[in-house]
């Protein structure tokens, strides 16, 4: 989910793989089929992981938590 304004676009949770401002697709070697989405701004990428995780944690239970804070 991104927020736009001013020509600019703010970024809230991951994109779906539809989301080609945010995706690039990886070219394939080979004869595979498949599709390889990688995110064009890595940094953004690691943040909004970083807060996805953080937000999974929170809502566990302090006993199933993988990362203490």
């Amino acid at each position: 989910m991104y927020i736009s304004g001013m020509n600019q676009e703010t970024y809230t949770a991951i994109p779906d793989t539809s989301d080609t401002n945010y995706w690039a697709l990886k070219a394939a070697s080979g004869q595979d089929r498949s599709q390889t989405f990688v995110p064009r701004d890595k940094e953004l990428h690691q943040k909004l992981k970083a807060q996805a995780w953080k937000a999974i944690q929170t809502s566990l239970s302090h006993r199933n938590r993988k990362v203490k804070y």
